[in-house]
């Protein structure tokens, strides 16, 4: 009896310490994030892939915004298809990359210089994963009044149109409490049509 009063509480401690063994592969597999880093250019063309449906963001030109106000965007990998996407906005609080196709791109090029945008034909745009904006009103707030609150829009898409048929926009609501499309931007250059969609759709 005193033998085994000896040798059950080490076979213990050794069951104990092969527990924990066994648990340690997984904790450091655990603590390896999947992926390139965030912030690198790999992370970054990635991110603004995932903005679109695959067939589309595998084929697209990817840049990065531009590091000041006024500066270009910097391509990070040359594209296929005519569509260009942009990872994480850094100004806003979320992940909201997108991808435009060619006249998405002239509204782009239009809103980083202040300019109005040479519009010629309905365009479209991707944001599958959701967007920030500081106002829903003013294109160019880059932060929320005190005490207001980022404006948050889900998976969507957007579409423009030229300036000579905006009047068919007349009849869309100019906020998004509708649950369904509504124009943004309203009475700028860079008025826009917001799509609610489902990701990945």
């Amino acid at each position: 009896m005193k033998y085994w009063r000896l040798v059950l509480p080490s076979l213990a401690l050794m069951v104990v310490f092969a527990g924990c063994k066994k648990e340690e592969p997984a904790e450091e597999a655990m603590a390896q994030p999947a992926g390139p880093a965030p912030g690198t250019p790999e992370w970054k063309i990635a991110d603004a892939m995932s903005a679109a449906p695959a067939e589309i963001g595998q084929g697209a030109t990817i840049m990065d915004w531009p590091a000041s106000e006024g500066a270009q965007p910097t391509q990070l990998r040359a594209g296929t298809n005519g569509w260009t996407c942009f990872p994480d906005e850094p100004n806003t609080p979320m992940d909201d990359p997108m991808c435009l196709d060619a006249q998405w791109m002239n509204w782009a090029q239009g809103y980083m210089s202040h300019s109005t945008p040479n519009i010629t034909g309905v365009g479209i745009s991707y944001m599958l994963k959701g967007g920030q904006a500081a106002s829903m009103t003013d294109p160019f707030k880059m932060r929320p009044d005190s005490g207001q609150e980022w404006g948050t829009e889900g998976p969507h898409l957007m579409m423009i149109v030229p300036r000579s048929m905006l009047n068919m926009l007349s009849g869309i609501p100019d906020h998004p409490s509708n649950g369904g499309p509504w124009v943004m931007w309203k009475n700028t250059p860079y008025v826009h049509v917001m799509m609610p969609s489902r990701a990945g759709s």
